[in-house]
C-alpha cells in the first residue's frame, strides 16, 4: 500500500496543500519551505499514537489557536493486493472505511470502478482541536467518507468511524527524522528496535529475565556495598536510616534498576574492529550510527515483506553523515525494498537519484504550501536544452531551485565568472571583516547554466517549478531578443537585468579590473600571459576565452587579491542580489530601472557603472 494524494490545512506553516505522490518521492526546496511538514503530517496520520500527543499550540497555523482552529490532513491510499475491497475486511466494511476508485493517471477518486478508476482506494483523515481550557491538543484518526461533506469532525453531530491503531500497522509506516543519535535509534530502548526485534521474532524474554535476576543477586563478593570504599559508607548510612525507621530497608548499590524495562534500556550496541576492544555507539562515528539506523530498518521492512506486508518510509535527510558513494547505494535499496519512500533533502546528489517525475520542489506562500513535479515542466517534446537540465545537469538544476531565487544568464561563461567571483570573494573574509566584501549573491539566488543561449527554454522550465525566476543578458541585439521571446510568459521573469549597452560579461570583469586599472593590466598580463595595454585589450582577449575555465579561476584570483578590485566586485554582486530578491523595492546605482519594459509583473534594470 501507498499513499498517492495528500491534503494538509492548519499545520504549522501550512494553510492548505494538496500533494500528489508517487511510489517514491524526493522533496526539495530551500529551508523552511514545508518539506518537514509533510513529512510530520504523515506522522499524525499513520505513525505511532506517541508521535500524535506532543501537539501544541505552535503546531497549529498561526500558532495561536482558537476555538474554532483546526488541523486536518487526509490521505489517500492505494495499492491494495488483491485489488479487491472483499479481501480487505479491516478497510473495508460497514464499521470501517469506504470503498473508493483511483484513476492512476486522472488523479481522481470515483465512488465505483469503471475504465479509468482502476485501483482500490481508502481515504484516511486526521483531525485536531486545542482546547483553550485544558491547554491541550485534541485529536482524531477516522475514515473519510466523503471530503466535500466531511465539515468539522469534532461536531457533535460528526458521525465519523474512528480507525484503529491496528489498522494502520498494516502500512508498516516509519519515520526517520534528522536526528539520528545512537541512543534514539540503535538501542534497545529505542521505538525503532524494539519493533524490528518484535517484527522479526519477539523480545529476548528470557535472556532479560535472566540477566535481571543476575543483577538483582550479585553473587557472593561481587556486590558494590561490600567493596572497599563503599562498604563504610553504605554501612553508615544503613544505621542512620535504621535508627529514624524501626522497619527502613537495607540500602544496597546495584549496577541498574532490576526491572525488565531497565534492562532493556542498558543495551547498546558496540562495535569491534578486529580483536580490539568493543566500543559503545556513542564513540563511534556519526555517519556509522546514521547507516547502522537506516540499516536496521531495511530488517524491520524485511521481516513485513516476508509475510506480504506492507512497509513505508518517511527519511528526512538521508545523506546525513553519509559519503556520496554510500548515499546512492543506500537510497537506492531504500527505494527497491519499500513499498514507498518520501524523502526530504538538501543534498543535489540525493535528489538526483529520483527520476524527474518523483522529484517535487516543495514551496510555501501565504501558508499555501505546492508541490511541483519537475517533470511537470517538460512538454511532450522536450527541446535537447531542457532534457539536458533534466538529466545531465539535473544536480546543478535542483542545487539552483533550492535557492529564494533562480537567475538564468545567457550563457555558460556568465555562470562562471560570477560563481568564480562569488567563491574568490569568500575566500578573502577574515576574523576582522567576516561581512566586509562578502556578497549573498550565491546564498539567496540559485544559477542555472545554458547552452547556447537557450534562455527560453529554461525559462520554461524553471518557471514551473519555481517562483521567482529571473534572467540577465548581454547588453546587445541578441540580447533584446533573449527578452522579447520571455516577456510574453504567462508569468513573465520576475526580474530582468540587462547589461550597459554593448556590454557582456567580459565587460563588467574588465570593469572590476578598472578600480586599480594600471596594476590590474600589469597583474593580469602577467598571470594570463598576454600583455594588455588598456582594459578594451582585455575585454577583447576575455572574449576569447569565454568558454576556457583556467582563463576565468587565474582572472579572478588575480583581480580578488586587490583590495580596491574586491570591494568593486562586492558592491556589484551585492547591488545584484538585492535587484533579484526584491525588484519592486530595489534601489541601488548600480542598477537602473527601465520603466519602459518593466510592468507590474515584471522588473527590467540595466547595470549602470560608475566612471
Amino acid at each position: 500500500m501507498h499513499v498517492v494524494r495528500l491534503k494538509i490545512s492548519g499545520f504549522r506553516g501550512v494553510r492548505s496543500a494538496d500533494i500528489m505522490l508517487g511510489r517514491h518521492a524526493v522533496l526539495v526546496g530551500p529551508n523552511n519551505s514545508g518539506k518537514t511538514t509533510v513529512i510530520e503530517a504523515l506522522a499524525l496520520l499513520f505513525g505511532r499514537d506517541r508521535l500524535v500527543r506532543r501537539l501544541t499550540e505552535h503546531d497549529f497555523h498561526c500558532s495561536a489557536p482558537d476555538e474554532a482552529a483546526r488541523i486536518l490532513c487526509i490521505a489517500t491510499v492505494t495499492g491494495f493486493t488483491p485489488n479487491d475491497p472483499h479481501h480487505h475486511s479491516s478497510w473495508f466494511s460497514p464499521e470501517r472505511g469506504v470503498e473508493k476508485w483511483f484513476d492512476p493517471k486522472a488523479k481522481t477518486l470515483c465512488a465505483a470502478p469503471d475504465a479509468q478508476h482502476t485501483d482500490l482506494a481508502v481515504q484516511i483523515g486526521f483531525a485536531a482541536r486545542y482546547d483553550l481550557d485544558e491547554l491541550e491538543a485534541e485529536t482524531l484518526r477516522f475514515f473519510v467518507d466523503d471530503e466535500a461533506t466531511l465539515g468539522d469532525p469534532f461536531a457533535e453531530d460528526a458521525h465519523l468511524r474512528t480507525i484503529h491503531t491496528k489498522v494502520l500497522q498494516e502500512l508498516g509506516f516509519f519515520l526517520v527524522p534528522a536526528s539520528r543519535t545512537w541512543d534514539r535509534w540503535i538501542s534497545f530502548s529505542s521505538e525503532l528496535f524494539r519493533r524490528v526485534v518484535a517484527t522479526r521474532g519477539d523480545m529476548p524474554a528470557q535472556a532479560v529475565r535472566a540477566e535481571r535476576r543476575r543483577l538483582w543477586s550479585p553473587p557472593d563478593g561481587a556486590r558494590l556495598e561490600d567493596q572497599p570504599g563503599l562498604s563504610e559508607i553504605v554501612g553508615a548510612a544503613n544505621d542512620e536510616l535504621r535508627a529514624l525507621m524501626a522497619s527502613a530497608p537495607k540500602l544496597q548499590l546495584r549496577l541498574t534498576a532490576t526491572d525488565s524495562d531497565s534492562v532493556l534500556e542498558s543495551v547498546v550496541p558496540h562495535f569491534v574492529q578486529g580483536t580490539g576492544p568493543t566500543l559503545p555507539s556513542q564513540r563511534q562515528g556519526t555517519g556509522l550510527v546514521s547507516l547502522q539506523s537506516l540499516l536496521l530498518l531495511l530488517q524491520f521492512g524485511k521481516a513485513r515483506a516476508e509475510t506480504g506486508q506492507s512497509f513505508m518510509l518517511a527519511v528526512e535527510e538521508p545523506e546525513l553523515h553519509i559519503q556520496p558513494s554510500q548515499q546512492k547505494r543506500l537510497v537506492n535499496r531504500l527505494n527497491a525494498l519499500c513499498n514507498q519512500t518520501i524523502v526530504t533533502t538538501h543534498s543535489p546528489i540525493v535528489a538526483a537519484m529520483f527520476p524527474a517525475p518523483d522529484t517535487l520542489f516543495i514551496e510555501t506562500r501565504e501558508g499555501a504550501l505546492s508541490a511541483k513535479p519537475l517533470m511537470d515542466a517538460v512538454p511532450a517534446q522536450p527541446t535537447n536544452h531542457q532534457q539536458h537540465l533534466l538529466y545531465a545537469w539535473r544536480q546543478r538544476l535542483v542545487a539552483a531551485l533550492m535557492h529564494e531565487c533562480v537567475l538564468i544568464p545567457e550563457g555558460v561563461s556568465d555562470v562562471a565568472w560570477l560563481e568564480a567571483l562569488q567563491t574568490a570573494l569568500e575566500q578573502h573574509q577574515g576574523w576582522d571583516n567576516a561581512q566586509a566584501n562578502t556578497p549573498l549573491l550565491s546564498t539567496f539566488v540559485g544559477i542555472v547554466p545554458t547552452i547556447d543561449a537557450k534562455i527560453a527554454d529554461t525559462f520554461a522550465l524553471v518557471s514551473a517549478v519555481h517562483a521567482r525566476p529571473c534572467i540577465l543578458v548581454d547588453g546587445d541585439n541578441d540580447g533584446r531578443g533573449y527578452f522579447d521571446a520571455v516577456k510574453g510568459s504567462n508569468p513573465p521573469p520576475r526580474c530582468v537585468v540587462f547589461w550597459p549597452q554593448g556590454w557582456a560579461m567580459e565587460h563588467v570583469v574588465s570593469w572590476i579590473a578598472g578600480a586599480d586599472e594600471a596594476a590590474m593590466l600589469a597583474a593580469l598580463g602577467t598571470a594570463l600571459g598576454a600583455p594588455f595595454a588598456d582594459r578594451g585589450a582585455l575585454t577583447a582577449h576575455l572574449l576569447t576565452q569565454k568558454s576556457y575555465a583556467p582563463t576565468h579561476e587565474s582572472a579572478v584570483v588575480t583581480l580578488m587579491a586587490n583590495a580596491a578590485c574586491r570591494v568593486r566586485a562586492a558592491q556589484l554582486l551585492d547591488a545584484l542580489c538585492d535587484v533579484l530578491r526584491d525588484p519592486a523595492n530595489a534601489n541601488t546605482p548600480l542598477f537602473a530601472r527601465i520603466p519602459a519594459d518593466s510592468t507590474a509583473a515584471m522588473h527590467v534594470f540595466q547595470f549602470v557603472p560608475p566612471p
